[in-house]
């Protein structure tokens, strides 16, 4: 009951309970004694506001907490639903964080929240601050060993945009003519991507231009796509779209039996629209 309430708020429902007690004695007092009880009825209010605004305090806190959780496991299980990361981010934004310091359930409500949207830096944050208080939380070892796994993926993804941006400038250097070494290595990066949950638009780009260059302009069209549908009034990806349409990224020479291993690869590629949160 007193969990998520500060320093003050406790102190004011115990002594509004106290003052509570002292006037139901008074009452009881009075009306023995055949006196009014009548003056002492309005002091009631004081005790019923202090006690009732903590209550409130804690009630709000505890239904917010069980919100972001509950949003956050819906949110893993959906992670292409905007409308749950709206949700997800205005009651993280909402939520006051000052007042789970030493709650872990609330810290690793918030800490699976921040992991559901891809906020990986923030995720472990929260998480860390759990195990402090409580490193036996099984919950929070489990969210420890996903963050990490998910961290893992992200930076292999961004090494393989590094790798591929190499190779598309080398392949540019080229100047139509066949370079067989940055070919395979787009095939090869391409082939063993791991994709995030969730992934930034200029790298989607990259990706798109990557998939062009080695001749799989549908696949590469796909992508921009998911990426316009994020953002339609992007030029950068509209300048994107038009380049490979006019086959900018397309090599002179490709081997079609390399490229055919990407045939059955499937970059489904979850972007963020860009929403502002109100707090």
């Amino acid at each position: 009951m007193l969990q998520g309430l500060y320093l003050y708020e406790v102190i004011l429902m115990i002594a509004g309970g106290i003052l509570f007690l002292a006037l139901v004695f008074l009452l009881i007092w009075n009306t023995i004694k055949g006196k009014s009880i009548t003056p002492l009825l309005p002091f009631f209010l004081f005790p019923i506001i202090m006690i009732g605004w903590s209550t409130i305090k804690s009630v709000s806190y505890d239904n917010g907490k069980i919100d972001i959780e509950k949003t956050a496991d819906s949110l893993a299980q959906n992670p292409a639903d905007t409308a749950l990361q709206i949700k997800l981010e205005k009651s993280v934004s909402a939520f006051d964080t000052t007042r789970a310091t030493k709650d872990t359930v609330a810290l690793n409500a918030i800490s699976k929240a921040y992991y559901a949207l891809g906020k990986y830096t923030d995720a472990t944050r929260y998480n860390q601050k759990t195990l402090a208080i409580n490193p036996d939380m099984q919950s929070a070892i489990n969210l420890k060993t996903g963050i990490e796994k998910q961290v893992a993926i992200k930076n292999n993804f961004n090494n393989s945009i590094t790798q591929l941006n190499s190779s598309l400038a080398a392949l540019d250097a080229s100047k139509g003519q066949a370079n067989p070494a940055a070919t395979q290595q787009i095939i090869g990066t391409l082939k063993d991507l791991k994709q995030p949950v969730y992934t930034d638009a200029t790298s989607s780009l990259v990706i798109a231009k990557a998939l062009a260059a080695v001749n799989k302009k549908e696949q590469s069209m796909q992508i921009v796509q998911k990426v316009l549908e994020a953002d339609p009034q992007s030029q950068e990806t509209l300048q994107v779209k038009q380049n490979i349409q006019a086959g900018k990224y397309t090599p002179a020479v490709t081997d079609s039996a390399q490229t055919k291993s990407l045939d059955a690869k499937k970059f489904n590629f979850i972007i963020k629209k860009q929403v502002a949160v109100k707090q």
